[in-house]
């Protein structure tokens, strides 16, 4: 099994903005196990949780199952959580001193099996952490944030205010509902709507839209634009910390506060990033 490093897939994405090919890069993370999960296993509990925090209607569960299954088999990359469990990255942990729970865990080692009954049939595979990779500075190597300057980008966020922090891009934000507020009924037709007539006004789109964010990826490079899925770096670009689990391996660059850099805990692992 093939993991693909950043360097490859900006190289790709590069490519696809060069040529006006589509692209889509498509992350589904610990979340989206956990949704497949519940959907095949009809584990309503998991699913109401789900459902509240993301704003996903239940009359539509199978539509958004299905969904997720076509773009994931049209996606360029999708992530596997296989990545954790080899000697090639860090373990998935819920911060430096707390392992993930033992139902996490289990879901995460199911993942071959969800794919496959989800029909996910798509061996082009990449590390669910590389949206944070994406924004690592390393020597000699170019990262997101290079690729964003002089470029036209379209972000899709629910947080507009983000743009603050990118004043030095050409960056579009396209507003979403956030979390527990509903996204599907207050979002998704609109975002939608502007995905399908705009997807090629850009060099390349950012989503960061939980699981809904699946669809828009999907939809982008099906309507001919290129996108990558970067979630939670654009809380990241708001200032807030990476996430407690990565933080023993990453942390903000020392010159520039968009980027991350490698601790001396990550630099083990470069060689497979």
């Amino acid at each position: 099994m093939k993991v693909y490093k950043i360097e490859e897939i900006l190289n790709h994405l590069e490519d696809c903005i060069k040529y006006k090919k589509s692209f889509s890069h498509i992350r589904f993370g610990d979340g989206g196990i956990k949704f497949l999960h519940a959907i095949l296993y009809k584990d309503m509990d998991q699913l109401n949780i789900i459902v509240k925090k993301e704003g996903l209607p239940t009359d539509e569960f199978v539509q958004i199952f299905e969904l997720w299954g076509y773009y994931a088999r049209n996606a360029d990359y999708i992530d596997t959580p296989e990545v954790y469990f080899t000697q090639y990255f860090w373990n998935r942990m819920r911060s430096a001193k707390k392992s993930i729970t033992q139902k996490t865990e289990q879901r995460l080692k199911m993942w071959k099996e969800l794919y496959s009954r989800s029909e996910f049939d798509n061996k082009n595979y990449c590390n669910p952490e590389s949206n944070y990779l994406m924004i690592l500075r390393r020597e000699e190597k170019k990262n997101l944030v290079d690729m964003m300057k002089g470029r036209k980008v379209a972000l899709i966020t629910a947080r507009p205010d983000v743009i603050h922090s990118l004043e030095d891009y050409d960056i579009d934000i396209i507003e979403i509902a956030g979390h527990y507020h509903n996204q599907y009924e207050n979002s998704f037709k609109k975002v939608v709507g502007i995905i399908e007539n705009t997807a090629n006004n850009y060099d390349f789109w950012m989503v960061a839209a939980g699981e809904l964010g699946r669809l828009y990826s999907g939809i982008i490079k099906e309507s001919g634009g290129r996108t990558v899925d970067i979630g939670f770096v654009v809380e990241f670009w708001l200032g807030q910390s990476i996430h407690p689990r990565l933080s023993v391996f990453m942390k903000r660059s020392d010159s520039n506060y968009l980027e991350l850099q490698l601790t001396d805990a990550g630099l083990i692992f470069e060689d497979y990033i």
